[in-house]
């Protein structure tokens, strides 16, 4: 069983030669009539991009699974519970996504689930590997034994702190040489390329580019506001426009983005434009359940009751399918409120999961929602609730202009901010 990594920075071609040497192994061995392709990441957005390539592969003629890698350790142990249960594993509730990842490593332990995986998924693609925690890492790590990886990953994206340093540089380098790419494919203009690489090495940036910019906007929410209008309405080419934060604490961003939805702004009157805050799961789960008013148990004519002027929003009618079956399927009659809150997630989950909407026109969202993700422009509130942390604050804003295919704007809550990391030379005194 053989391990290729690819490692390098944002817009490298990573994915692009993930697509390369699987085609190239799949020449070499072609899948038997059973066999697919399993692909798998953490993210659904980077989910969402792997099988759009690998529809795109005519060698592998759609013979392939792309799922996130905790679908794919939920599937593994449903299907091994029998097994997990002999040897003393309790079996994980839906939703309980690490103790899930951990027995699903644990079972990749055993013989006869890793043959299983074999003689199934001859073949493991994996991207965007520096975003998974121990547990799932380690799944990885048990898929080695099991059928050829391929594999790519790059440090400096991962956004989250307590997986620092990534755990799959505890063992991927004992099993290959990661080969390094260099380079962007995902934009031509020189400026963005000029400041994500002086961001990714700790060098100062020049602000005052055609394609890419730093302001400071002290003073008045209506500064910051005209940047973003008259970004929108001058941007020529009628692309996207994403407004990318690292922190919505302090309201910086709330208010600039809810301003520019108003009424015009600045000197030449641009706007108002629409731009929707992007929500999570969570959040809309939050939402939904508020709306609901659901305070406890009811019987399943009283939930189908409540949910009826509710049912424009597609999880609730999924919501409504689904209580119904409880009574046509298993005779149950009242229905428990924590039941189905749990089911309203897990339908939520499987909307971001298998949905390829379109991207809005105009967008607001976090630096970390943003991942995986290209907007033609994107414009950066960098405010100063900022985590206080200089290593990740450049991580934070390589990973916001790599977004961007033609260009960058960065508006600075204040002008003091400019003295220090992210846009001064790391080590710089401030």
């Amino acid at each position: 069983m053989t391990v290729v990594a690819f490692e390098g920075p944002a817009g490298s071609g990573k994915t692009h030669r993930l697509m390369d040497e699987l085609g190239e192994v799949i020449g070499r061995d072609p899948l038997a009539d059973h066999q697919r392709v399993i692909a798998l990441t953490f993210m659904h957005g980077s989910r969402r991009r792997l099988d759009a390539r690998l529809r795109g592969l005519d060698a592998l003629n759609r013979r392939f699974q792309a799922v996130t890698l905790d679908s794919f350790a939920w599937r593994l142990t449903q299907r091994w519970r029998r097994l997990a249960a002999y040897h003393g594993h309790d079996i994980p509730a839906a939703g309980q996504y690490g103790a899930t990842c951990t027995l699903a490593a644990a079972l990749l332990q055993n013989d006869s689930v890793r043959q299983w995986v074999a003689q199934s998924y001859p073949v493991v693609v994996i991207d965007e590997a520096q975003d998974f925690s121990h547990e799932r890492s380690e799944i990885i790590r048990g898929l080695t034994q099991s059928g050829n990886v391929l594999l790519a990953f790059d440090e400096f994206q991962c956004l989250n702190t307590a997986l620092l340093p990534i755990p799959i540089e505890g063992w991927l380098r004992n099993h290959c040489e990661p080969v390094t790419l260099e380079g962007c494919r995902r934009t031509d203009d020189a400026e963005l390329i000029a400041a994500a690489n002086a961001v990714r090495d700790g060098a100062a940036l020049e602000r005052n580019g055609n394609r890419f910019k730093i302001v400071a906007t002290p003073g008045h929410i209506n500064h910051v506001a005209t940047w973003i209008a008259n970004g929108i309405r001058w941007r020529g080419d009628g692309g996207n426009v994403a407004l990318l934060t690292p922190s919505r604490q302090g309201g910086f961003a709330d208010n600039a983005v809810a301003r520019v939805g108003q009424r015009p702004v600045g000197n030449h009157n641009s706007g108002p434009f629409g731009i929707r805050w992007e929500s999570s799961d969570d959040e809309d789960k939050a939402a939904i359940w508020g709306a609901l008013g659901i305070a406890g148990n009811c019987t399943v004519d009283e939930a189908v009751a409540t949910l009826a002027p509710h049912r424009t929003e597609p999880a609730v009618n999924s919501l409504r399918d689904w209580i119904l079956r409880q009574r046509s399927m298993k005779g149950i009659d009242e229905i428990a409120a924590d039941d189905l809150r749990r089911e309203l997630g897990r339908l939520l989950s499987l909307r971001r999961r298998h949905g390829y909407l379109n991207e809005p026109q105009f967008a607001a969202m976090t630096i970390q929602q943003a991942k995986n993700r290209e907007f033609d422009h994107v414009i950066v509130l960098w405010p100063y609730t900022v985590p206080n942390d200089d290593n990740q604050r450049r991580r934070l804003l390589y990973n916001a202009i790599t977004r961007a295919r033609r260009s960058c704007t960065v508006l600075v809550q204040g002008p003091n901010l400019l003295n220090g990391p992210p846009f001064t030379a790391a080590g710089q005194p401030q």
